[in-house]
């Protein structure tokens, strides 16, 4: 099964990265010429520049006019811009040197200084212009005046004196430009093309980030969408460009609170990698550090926003170190759990961390001032944005990836599960291809499986898998999943039970291949000093014989693995005559509890007689189900049924129930005779059993002491302690417990000498043939003989003549029944039988002491 990524794999990721910073290169190498060269001096013009520094921000023009000193520079990059609360005037002599006018401008690219006032004077001291910048007062130049500066026209050989009044709270260097206004003219529309392929990057980016958002709902992808609206939102306030995005005071509200900005670009920096490398998926001392470190930043931001600015830049250059560092660690830790991530998040970063050098060596002078140098920031956030972009495409390929694997994989054994082996059958059933479904199931499974750590039955399964892999690679096997180091042919449908194809219908040689599987299969697995056998039980299905649907198909698949005896062989076909009766046992549930409910079972009596008088001793209710589609049902069937689906104890007491209403209407009529009742070793566990049979007792006013309960002797090893207490409590209502079927369980003379039984029953088995058996004549004697001596009433069940009568009569049994005496009878028979003997009437069973009487 083959699912088609985003982007395929890492190869090409790494290409496309490659490509796009080639393809920058290269049009940065082409478009490099359409720059014009930045001159503080153009040509025919002569320009000398002078500097001078108020540290008290207290002089006025005419007194930097008439008393300044000002120091002589050759170039404006030599003035000494510093961080601090001072103002600088900068005093340019401009003269053309040619007869021709010309129109010249002045050009800084800074639009954050606070406060720029430029003075125009004549050579004749006369004030011409003047001009006031910054963005901490209203702008005195248009939106078309972008990027900042001030033009100005200069006849033939005339000469002009400006002075530049210059001042921030911030790092207040300014370059500063002198250019023809058509050099200028082309350098604007260049810069805005910059700014609009940036602007429209960024916000594609944006918008498809935050649908992915939307999409996924994954905090990743719209802290990232923060990010790059933030980082927009802080090169537009830099370059001075935000002015075509925002209102002016809004722009210079940005432009004021750089540092903020730089600040909030950090935080959704760190919680993006936070994010990314699933640090915040794992409790960690780490996660807290980021915890805390987020909290100090958010800090510093609201800081900076009420603090002057150059102070506020002071902490953002203390704290950057300690921040690199963070993300260096963030990375370096969580490379081993998010390798698939980390690299290409780090590689995402590289522009960035190379192209943010530019901006502080620039301000201190190290580098060289160029539009190069000067947009390098950007140009490394567009590349960021860009891979990062690609980073988080690749990171959601591989957590779709992931996901598609957990779908269509089991964790334990590594290979497909149910769903992609339901995708293949689906397949060859709509192409009307005929083959055989099978259902391989580890023997034991369950009964091991809960004995294992994780780790061992992970071993032991990929053990099986592994040899089940090798007994079936043949081209007559299905692949199910096609992968660069294997070919998958077994599917998990659940833990221990696995499906395969065989493209074939042929017995013979399936058998072949399926008693090879189950060969290779048999082996021994070593588990911490243990080794086990692992055997396995295949059950089939054919298509088209058995079903025309994955879902019956598979279901079949997995009945005929739930009816193979491992005893008799490993390997059985769907036989459809054992499905057609276990679905009508399925039916007979569902008819069962609504027979429960309807009261449409009977009660048959079999009369129990007392063999020293040849009166009726009492009788043992047998249940019986006259179903309405199949007639008479065997009891044996269906409370066999209610064992397996859980309705033994709703019958159990549905019996009690009718057989107590039976026994009050039969002492309305004078008969009081013993009522036997059948209880299974479920049936114990009813909660409150003994309670419940009192108030039904008291609900149709029978004594207790008429009512025996028959318990098999299974019930005696189901709960040994639970069957205690319930005993001892039925003795307190006086009512009898009886061994039933003795001797074809688990006797245990423990059992009988410790639980206080009333009564004994010999199992038919033991009575059938008896004249004829000596053996069985001497157990039956035995038998008694020990019943007698712990206090216990003997019964016999299965008497079917009259010899055999005499010899129990002989041995001392007490009670016997059987078809010489009567079968089974409704309750109108019963009291017919009961009218038509009445003269013999019962007699007082004298049980000897609980645990006999020694002479002598």
């Amino acid at each position: 099964m083959k699912f088609q990524p985003l982007i395929p794999n890492r190869t090409l990721w790494i290409a496309a990265t490659f490509f796009i910073v080639i393809l920058c290169t290269l049009a940065g190498t082409r478009f490099a010429g359409l720059f014009p060269t930045l001159s503080s001096s153009p040509e025919n013009v002569e320009v000398n520049y002078g500097y001078f520094i108020d540290s008290t921000n207290s002089h006025i023009l005419r007194y930097v006019r008439e008393s300044a000193i000002f120091r002589h520079i050759d170039d404006p990059v030599e003035v000494p811009w510093e961080l601090g609360n001072k103002s600088y005037w900068i005093k340019l002599e401009v003269q053309n040197l040619e007869s021709e006018h010309r129109h010249l401008s002045l050009y800084f690219d800074t639009p954050m200084i606070d406060r720029l006032n430029i003075y125009q004077f004549d050579d004749k001291g006369h004030e011409v212009k003047r001009w006031r910048l910054g963005d901490s007062l209203e702008r005195g130049y248009m939106v078309g005046d972008m990027p900042p500066a001030v033009h100005f026209m200069m006849d033939g050989f005339e000469r002009y004196e400006l002075y530049l009044h210059v001042y921030s709270e911030g790092f207040p260097a300014m370059p500063i430009w002198l250019l023809d206004q058509h050099e200028y003219h082309t350098l604007t529309q260049l810069l805005h093309a910059i700014w609009g392929g940036f602007t429209a990057i960024m916000l594609a980016v944006a918008v498809y980030t935050f649908a992915v958002y939307v999409s996924l709902r994954e905090r990743v992808y719209v802290v990232y969408t923060g990010y790059v609206v933030t980082s927009m939102i802080l090169l537009g306030a830099v370059h001075g460009f935000g002015i075509y995005l925002f209102p002016s005071a809004i722009q210079i509200f940005f432009s004021n609170n750089t540092v903020g900005l730089t600040f909030a670009l950090f935080i959704l920096s760190l919680l993006f990698a936070h994010l990314y490398l699933r640090v915040h998926k794992v409790q960690s001392l780490l996660r807290q550090v980021v915890n805390y470190a987020l909290m100090v930043l958010m800090g510093l931001m609201i800081i900076s926003m009420v603090i002057p600015e150059h102070i506020a830049a002071t902490f953002l250059i203390a704290i950057q170190p300690v921040f690199y560092t963070l993300i260096g660690v963030l990375v370096w830790r969580r490379w081993t759990v998010a390798q698939k991530w980390s690299p290409m998040f780090t590689l995402s970063w590289l522009p960035l961390v190379v192209a943010g050098v530019f901006p502080p060596l620039l301000v201190t002078g190290h580098v060289e001032y160029t539009l190069a140098a000067r947009y390098a920031f950007m140009m490394g956030n567009v590349m960021t944005v860009m891979l990062m972009a690609l980073a988080l495409a690749e990171r959601f390929r591989q957590q779709r990836e992931e996901s598609v694997y957990q779908l269509t994989h089991d964790m334990l054994s590594s290979s497909p599960n149910v769903n992609v082996l339901t995708l293949v059958v689906d397949q060859l059933v709509d192409k009307n291809r005929e083959f055989t479904l099978c259902c391989f199931q580890i023997d034991r499974f369950n009964s091991l499986a809960p004995y294992m750590s994780v780790d061992q039955k992970q071993h032991f399964v990929s053990e099986v898998c592994e040899r089940l892999h090798i007994a079936l690679d043949s081209d007559a096997v299905k692949v199910l999943e096609g992968g660069y180091h294997r070919k998958h042919r077994i599917a998990c449908i659940k833990e221990g039970l696995f499906g395969f194809v065989v493209m074939s219908t042929n017995q013979e040689k399936i058998k072949l291949l399926l008693a090879s599987a189950l060969d290779e299969v048999d082996h021994y697995v070593e588990l911490s000093e243990l080794s086990i056998r692992t055997q396995g039980t295949i059950g089939t299905s054919e298509f088209p014989k058995d079903g025309s649907t994955t879902d019956v198909l598979l279901r079949k698949s997995m009945q005929a693995v739930a009816e193979t005896s491992t005893a008799e062989k490993r390997f059985n076909a769907y036989d459809s005559l054992n499905s057609f009766n276990r679905t009508m046992n399925m039916s007979l549930v569902s008819d069962l509890k609504r027979a429960i409910e309807s009261d449409e079972l009977d009660l048959y009596h079999q009369p129990q007689i007392d063999l020293r008088t040849g009166s009726i001793h009492g009788s043992e209710v047998l249940l019986r189900w006259d179903h309405p589609k199949f007639g008479q049902v065997s009891p044996e069937v269906f409370v066999k049924l209610a064992e397996e689906v859980g309705l033994i104890n709703d019958l159990t007491l549905w019996v009690i129930k009718r057989a107590f209403y039976q026994q009050s209407k039969l002492i309305e009529l004078g008969f009081s005779r013993r009522l036997s009742i059948n209880v299974s070793a479920s049936d114990i566990a009813i909660p409150n059993l003994v309670d419940k049979i009192a108030d039904v007792a008291e609900q149709y006013h029978v004594p207790t002491g008429t009512l025996s309960l028959e318990l098999t002797e299974s019930t005696m090893v189901s709960d040994y302690e639970r069957l205690h207490q319930v005993i001892d409590r039925l003795s307190q209502y006086d009512i009898e417990v009886s061994i039933d079927d003795y001797g074809t369980g688990y006797s245990s003379l423990t059992y009988l000498s410790q639980l206080p039984f009333t009564e004994l029953k010999i199992d038919r088995s033991f009575i059938n043939s008896l004249t004829n058996s000596p053996r069985k004549q001497n157990i039956v004697r035995a038998t008694t003989e020990m019943a007698k001596s712990l206090g216990l009433m003997v019964v016999a069940e299965g008497v079917e003549d009259l010899e055999t009568a005499s010899v129990l009569k002989r041995y001392g049994v007490d009670i016997a029944q059987g078809y010489h005496y009567s079968r089974p009878l409704s309750f109108s028979q019963y009291l017919l039988y009961l009218k038509r003997t009445s003269h013999q009437m019962p007699v007082a069973l004298k049980r000897p002491n609980r645990f006999g009487t020694q002479s002598g």
